[in-house]
């Protein structure tokens, strides 16, 4: 009987320190899985900044190599 409530008590308080830890690895895994998606944002955003800066970029130069063109054949 004894034995028995040893088991018992032996296997709630494993019970509950893997509770706890599996608690502290679900926290820590948030925390971590909120941290890359903040990093995602702002990767995200950075990127679109750059394409439209590179489309701005790239119409310019478009607009000065047709100037530059009609300058030259006239």
């Amino acid at each position: 009987v004894e034995q028995k409530l040893l088991t018992g008590r032996n296997q709630s308080l494993s019970d509950r320190i893997f509770s706890q830890q599996t608690g502290t690895e679900l926290q820590r895994h948030n925390r971590s899985d909120s941290e890359l998606k903040q990093q995602h944002e702002i990767l995200l955003s950075t990127l679109l900044l750059e394409q439209q800066l590179h489309s701005t970029s790239t119409d310019e130069h478009k607009r000065r190599v047709n100037e530059v063109t009609l300058k030259i054949k006239y």
